[in-house]
């Protein structure tokens, strides 16, 4: 996934998580095909938040009235920690 995505080695991390995410909602047969998160939680994968590891985001950012509202970064890793809203964390750093 660092290679696709044309990153160096310190996102490894981010990576790992990334990969553990898929893992997770992908079907395994020793589970009947089932995602392991359906086994755990009883409902099934949501895909809609799949993004490209690596892809172009933009971090909205309050700079002001007549600033940018948004800022260019990497999409690096998915987090649900939230009910209200499921999304990426993004490195405020500036990549791009």
């Amino acid at each position: 996934m660092l290679s696709n995505a044309r990153m160096s080695k310190r996102f490894w991390a981010e990576a790992a998580n990334t990969a553990c995410y898929l893992i997770n909602r992908s079907p395994s047969i020793p589970l009947n095909k089932k995602t392991p998160i359906e086994v755990w939680s009883g409902t099934a994968a949501d895909y809609s938040q799949l993004k490209v590891f690596g892809c172009t985001a933009y971090a909205h950012v309050d700079n002001g009235i007549l600033e940018p509202r948004a800022v260019k970064c990497l999409f690096l890793v998915i987090v649900q920690e939230s009910k209200a809203t499921n999304c990426g964390i993004l490195k405020q750093e500036r990549f791009l």
